[in-house]
Protein backbone atom coordinates (compact mmCIF):
# COMPACT_ATOMS: atom_id res chain seq x y z
CA UNK A 1 0.00 0.00 0.00
CA UNK A 2 2.67 2.23 1.35
CA UNK A 3 4.64 1.50 -2.82
CA UNK A 4 1.12 2.20 -4.08
CA UNK A 5 0.77 5.46 -2.63
CA UNK A 6 4.55 6.50 -3.10
CA UNK A 7 4.18 5.73 -7.14
CA UNK A 8 0.46 7.57 -7.07
CA UNK A 9 2.23 10.60 -5.62
CA UNK A 10 5.14 10.63 -8.17
CA UNK A 11 2.49 10.58 -10.88
CA UNK A 12 1.17 12.93 -9.97
CA UNK A 13 3.87 15.61 -9.19
CA UNK A 14 5.24 14.65 -12.88
CA UNK A 15 1.70 15.30 -13.81
CA UNK A 16 1.60 18.69 -12.61
CA UNK A 17 5.27 19.41 -13.94
CA UNK A 18 3.53 18.47 -17.43
CA UNK A 19 0.76 20.80 -17.06
CA UNK A 20 2.72 23.93 -15.88
CA UNK A 21 5.33 23.02 -19.16
CA UNK A 22 2.60 22.86 -21.09
CA UNK A 23 0.85 26.28 -20.12
CA UNK A 24 4.24 28.02 -19.79
CA UNK A 25 4.77 27.19 -23.55
CA UNK A 26 1.06 27.86 -25.00
CA UNK A 27 1.52 31.42 -23.17
CA UNK A 28 4.78 31.82 -24.94
CA UNK A 29 2.93 31.02 -28.31
CA UNK A 30 0.04 32.53 -28.14
CA UNK A 31 1.63 35.60 -27.24
CA UNK A 32 3.76 35.55 -30.26
CA UNK A 33 2.14 33.78 -32.51
CA UNK A 34 -1.66 34.56 -31.60
CA UNK A 35 -3.76 32.09 -30.97
CA UNK A 36 -5.13 30.95 -34.56
CA UNK A 37 -2.07 30.47 -35.40
CA UNK A 38 -0.06 28.67 -32.71
CA UNK A 39 -1.21 25.12 -33.63
CA UNK A 40 -1.76 22.25 -30.35
CA UNK A 41 1.44 20.22 -32.18
CA UNK A 42 3.58 23.48 -31.47
CA UNK A 43 2.24 23.58 -28.39
CA UNK A 44 3.27 20.25 -27.56
CA UNK A 45 6.91 20.47 -29.27
CA UNK A 46 7.64 23.60 -27.23
CA UNK A 47 6.62 21.90 -23.95
CA UNK A 48 8.38 18.35 -25.03
CA UNK A 49 5.28 16.26 -24.49
CA UNK A 50 3.82 14.08 -26.04
CA UNK A 51 0.59 15.62 -28.41
CA UNK A 52 -1.34 12.63 -26.90
CA UNK A 53 -0.55 14.16 -23.87
CA UNK A 54 -1.68 17.57 -24.45
CA UNK A 55 -5.01 16.57 -25.40
CA UNK A 56 -4.80 14.21 -22.06
CA UNK A 57 -4.63 17.12 -20.16
CA UNK A 58 -6.43 19.83 -22.40
CA UNK A 59 -9.48 19.10 -24.38
CA UNK A 60 -8.74 21.94 -26.97
CA UNK A 61 -7.19 24.95 -27.70
CA UNK A 62 -9.73 27.03 -26.61
CA UNK A 63 -9.49 25.19 -23.22
CA UNK A 64 -5.44 25.48 -23.04
CA UNK A 65 -6.17 28.84 -23.64
CA UNK A 66 -8.48 29.53 -20.63
CA UNK A 67 -6.23 27.67 -18.35
CA UNK A 68 -3.11 29.39 -19.41
CA UNK A 69 -5.10 32.80 -18.94
CA UNK A 70 -6.42 31.36 -15.32
CA UNK A 71 -2.93 30.54 -14.40
CA UNK A 72 -1.05 33.74 -15.53
CA UNK A 73 -4.00 35.92 -13.63
CA UNK A 74 -3.35 33.64 -10.57
CA UNK A 75 -0.04 34.14 -10.34
CA UNK A 76 -0.45 37.99 -10.15
CA UNK A 77 -3.09 37.92 -7.68
CA UNK A 78 -1.21 35.57 -5.37
CA UNK A 79 1.57 37.83 -5.02
CA UNK A 80 -0.73 40.98 -4.47
CA UNK A 81 -1.92 38.68 -1.28
CA UNK A 82 1.19 37.64 -0.04
CA UNK A 83 2.36 41.10 -0.49
CA UNK A 84 -0.10 42.72 2.14
CA UNK A 85 -0.55 39.84 4.52
CA UNK A 86 3.44 40.28 5.17
CA UNK A 87 3.18 43.75 5.58
CA UNK A 88 1.67 46.23 7.81
CA UNK A 89 -1.80 48.20 6.82
CA UNK A 90 -2.43 51.24 5.59
CA UNK A 91 -1.00 53.55 2.72
CA UNK A 92 2.20 52.03 2.37
CA UNK A 93 1.32 48.80 2.58
CA UNK A 94 -1.17 49.42 -0.08
CA UNK A 95 1.49 50.63 -2.51
CA UNK A 96 3.59 47.84 -2.07
CA UNK A 97 1.10 45.60 -2.94
CA UNK A 98 0.40 47.49 -6.17
CA UNK A 99 4.72 47.37 -6.71
CA UNK A 100 4.57 43.71 -6.08
CA UNK A 101 1.92 43.47 -8.94
CA UNK A 102 3.62 45.92 -11.31
CA UNK A 103 6.42 43.99 -10.73
CA UNK A 104 4.84 40.42 -11.69
CA UNK A 105 3.05 42.11 -14.81
CA UNK A 106 6.68 43.36 -16.02
CA UNK A 107 8.09 39.63 -14.78
CA UNK A 108 5.84 38.16 -17.20
CA UNK A 109 5.84 41.13 -20.29
CA UNK A 110 6.54 37.94 -22.66
CA UNK A 111 3.22 37.16 -21.81
CA UNK A 112 1.19 40.63 -22.43
CA UNK A 113 0.80 39.82 -25.86
CA UNK A 114 -1.06 36.53 -24.81
CA UNK A 115 -2.95 38.39 -22.59
CA UNK A 116 -4.02 41.13 -24.86
CA UNK A 117 -4.71 37.75 -26.96
CA UNK A 118 -7.56 36.66 -24.99
CA UNK A 119 -9.05 39.50 -23.76
CA UNK A 120 -9.66 40.20 -28.13
CA UNK A 121 -11.04 36.37 -28.21
CA UNK A 122 -13.59 36.96 -25.31
CA UNK A 123 -15.08 39.74 -26.93
CA UNK A 124 -15.32 37.90 -30.36
CA UNK A 125 -15.96 34.13 -29.48
CA UNK A 126 -18.83 33.52 -27.54
CA UNK A 127 -17.05 29.93 -26.04
CA UNK A 128 -14.60 31.85 -24.56
CA UNK A 129 -16.18 34.53 -23.07
CA UNK A 130 -17.70 33.38 -20.06
CA UNK A 131 -14.92 31.64 -18.65
CA UNK A 132 -12.55 34.83 -19.14
CA UNK A 133 -15.83 36.95 -17.62
CA UNK A 134 -15.43 34.55 -14.61
CA UNK A 135 -11.87 35.14 -14.63
CA UNK A 136 -12.39 38.83 -14.54
CA UNK A 137 -14.84 38.48 -11.70
CA UNK A 138 -12.61 36.56 -9.51
CA UNK A 139 -9.50 39.11 -10.04
CA UNK A 140 -11.86 41.89 -9.09
CA UNK A 141 -13.06 40.30 -6.02
CA UNK A 142 -9.22 39.46 -4.84
CA UNK A 143 -8.42 43.39 -5.56
CA UNK A 144 -11.47 44.04 -3.56
CA UNK A 145 -10.59 42.12 -0.25
CA UNK A 146 -7.08 43.18 -0.52
CA UNK A 147 -8.41 47.06 -0.56
CA UNK A 148 -10.62 46.45 2.43
CA UNK A 149 -7.98 44.49 3.92
CA UNK A 150 -5.12 46.57 3.97
CA UNK A 151 -7.73 49.74 4.24
CA UNK A 152 -9.82 47.96 7.02
CA UNK A 153 -9.15 51.16 9.28
CA UNK A 154 -10.04 53.89 6.94
CA UNK A 155 -12.72 53.00 4.95
CA UNK A 156 -14.38 56.08 5.13
CA UNK A 157 -11.83 57.71 4.06
CA UNK A 158 -11.20 56.14 0.58
CA UNK A 159 -12.34 57.97 -2.29
CA UNK A 160 -14.95 55.40 -3.56
CA UNK A 161 -16.19 52.06 -2.04
CA UNK A 162 -13.67 49.32 -2.22
CA UNK A 163 -15.90 47.52 -4.88
CA UNK A 164 -15.74 50.20 -7.37
CA UNK A 165 -12.19 50.92 -6.59
CA UNK A 166 -11.25 46.90 -7.03
CA UNK A 167 -12.72 47.81 -10.69
CA UNK A 168 -10.96 51.00 -11.45
CA UNK A 169 -7.50 49.52 -10.29
CA UNK A 170 -8.14 45.92 -12.71
CA UNK A 171 -9.24 48.50 -15.57
CA UNK A 172 -5.81 50.33 -15.06
CA UNK A 173 -4.20 46.95 -15.58
CA UNK A 174 -5.43 45.91 -18.11
CA UNK A 175 -4.96 49.56 -19.89
CA UNK A 176 -0.93 48.93 -18.53
CA UNK A 177 -0.99 45.13 -19.93
CA UNK A 178 -2.09 46.26 -23.14
CA UNK A 179 1.10 49.41 -23.26
CA UNK A 180 3.46 46.46 -22.39
CA UNK A 181 2.18 44.11 -25.23
CA UNK A 182 2.98 47.41 -27.53
CA UNK A 183 6.49 48.53 -25.76
CA UNK A 184 9.02 47.02 -28.16
CA UNK A 185 11.92 49.38 -27.74
CA UNK A 186 13.52 50.24 -24.05
CA UNK A 187 12.68 53.68 -24.70
CA UNK A 188 8.97 52.85 -25.12
CA UNK A 189 8.97 50.56 -22.23
CA UNK A 190 10.40 53.20 -19.74
CA UNK A 191 7.40 55.31 -21.03
CA UNK A 192 5.50 52.49 -20.00
CA UNK A 193 6.53 52.39 -16.35
CA UNK A 194 6.97 56.35 -16.24
CA UNK A 195 3.05 55.81 -17.14
CA UNK A 196 3.29 52.97 -13.69
CA UNK A 197 4.83 55.44 -11.76
CA UNK A 198 2.54 58.15 -12.17
CA UNK A 199 -0.46 56.37 -12.04
CA UNK A 200 1.15 55.48 -8.67
CA UNK A 201 1.37 58.86 -7.50
CA UNK A 202 -2.38 59.40 -8.57
CA UNK A 203 -3.08 56.77 -6.27
CA UNK A 204 -1.39 57.59 -3.13
CA UNK A 205 -2.63 61.28 -3.39
CA UNK A 206 -6.14 60.13 -4.02
CA UNK A 207 -6.56 57.27 -2.48
CA UNK A 208 -7.73 58.29 0.92
CA UNK A 209 -8.98 61.75 0.28
CA UNK A 210 -12.27 61.08 0.92
CA UNK A 211 -15.39 60.78 -1.15
CA UNK A 212 -16.02 62.34 -4.36
CA UNK A 213 -19.17 64.71 -3.26
CA UNK A 214 -21.51 63.50 -5.38
CA UNK A 215 -21.25 60.11 -3.24
CA UNK A 216 -20.27 62.06 0.45
CA UNK A 217 -23.05 60.88 3.17
CA UNK A 218 -25.30 63.93 3.44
Amino acid sequence: MIASTSTAGASTTRGARSVSRILEAAARLFGAQGFESASMSAVARAAGVSKGLLHYHFRSKEHLLIEAQRITFQKVHVEFEARFAQGDRGLPTALEGIDALWEALCGMRTWAPFMVETMSLAAQNRPIRPHVDEFYNESTILLERGVRNVFAQDLDALVMAPERLAMVIRTVLHGLVVELAYARSPSQMAKVDQAYRDLRSLFSRAILSGPFPSEATP
